[in-house]
């Protein structure tokens, strides 16, 4: 961990040598070792978590992420036995009353997901160190390891998620190894698209009120334009349209449904406008029928006895002077 040879393996010719160096060498000696233990598997890789979980004291505090890191390495080189212990793990920290309650870390819930700030301020988080020690497994993880992810969301940990922080705590969780699920397992990262949205359903049913609906929205917007793109619209979209107004209206673009909306605003305004210009048409026609049917007062002759009496049509005569 400290980048030196330990004492036991002394420099040689590693070249031809079965390990291609010492600490090669020093990691399958320490898997030996391990699986040599007269103990489950699962109290082994529990013992491993423990080291930096419940151990803190033990270890230096400024080489806890190089053990993190290390433990990381050993456990992944470990059957499968000895590295799903992390999934319990996972588990109790999501149901743990500090991701449970609603209004524990009203304030700032990105704090217990911060293990830099969480380790440098001795605040001995158990959520950010459990967080911090599945991305270092997972990171050291083969893809096969990390195929049974999938299925680790949507069977054991959908049915615990139902609240806020358990969710952006998933989503954190998560979160930064979809770049390579969508490079080596595509569809482990679809898989994982609907289950995102699947909790996120669970949890606008179950809470009442919800603190962070953008940064929930732009997670799921970044997965949408980065790995799955309409992949998973049919999936999503009728989970989408089960949410409360105020979230579906934020991810209306995801499934394109504005389109929908604007056609079906426009048609209405057309309708409306229809009728309103035949409301117009019929007034105005019964406007000009009124008027017809109105009498109409007679149109004044004149007489003959005026007519000759008038000025213009009179003959002067002329008496001679």
């Amino acid at each position: 961990m400290a980048g030196k040879s330990p004492g036991p393996f002394p420099n040689c010719d590693w070249r031809f040598n079965e390990f291609p160096n010492p600490a090669a060498h020093a990691l399958h000696v320490t898997c030996v070792e391990l699986m040599a233990l007269a103990v489950p598997g699962k109290d082994v890789g529990n013992a491993l978590l423990n080291v930096v979980l419940t151990s803190q004291p033990l270890v230096p505090r400024e080489n806890v992420t190089a053990w993190m890191n290390a433990i990381g390495l050993v456990i992944t080189a470990l059957p499968e036995p000895y590295w799903i212990v992390l999934h319990d793990r996972i588990v109790s920290v999501i149901s743990s009353p500090a991701l449970t309650s609603e209004t524990a870390w009203a304030g700032y819930p990105f704090a217990l997901l911060d293990f830099t700030a969480c380790h440098q301020s001795y605040s001995e988080m158990n959520c950010s160190y459990v967080l911090a020690l599945a991305h270092a497994v997972w990171h050291h993880s083969s893809i096969g390891q990390l195929s049974l992810i999938p299925k680790f969301l949507s069977e054991t940990l959908k049915p615990v998620v139902l609240t806020e922080f358990q969710l952006l705590y998933v989503y954190h969780l998560v979160g930064p190894f979809l770049q390579r699920f969508q490079q080596e397992r595509t569809r482990c990262m679809l898989e994982i698209g609907v289950a995102f949205y699947e909790m996120l359903q669970a949890v606008d049913q179950h809470c009442s009120h919800l603190s962070y609906m953008d940064p929930i929205c732009d997670f799921l917007y970044h997965i949408k334009y980065m790995y799955t793109g309409d992949s998973v619209k049919e999936q999503v979209e009728k989970i989408i349209m089960t949410l409360r107004p105020a979230m579906k209206l934020r991810l209306r673009f995801i499934t394109h449904s504005s389109k929908i909306e604007t056609a079906s605003s426009a048609a209405a305004a057309t309708s409306s406008a229809a009728t309103s210009s035949a409301a117009a048409a019929s007034s105005a026609a019964a406007s000009s029928a009124a008027a017809s049917s109105t009498p109409q007062p007679p149109v004044p002759q004149m007489s003959s006895s005026s007519a000759a009496a008038s000025p213009s049509s009179s003959q002067h005569t002329h008496t001679p002077m």
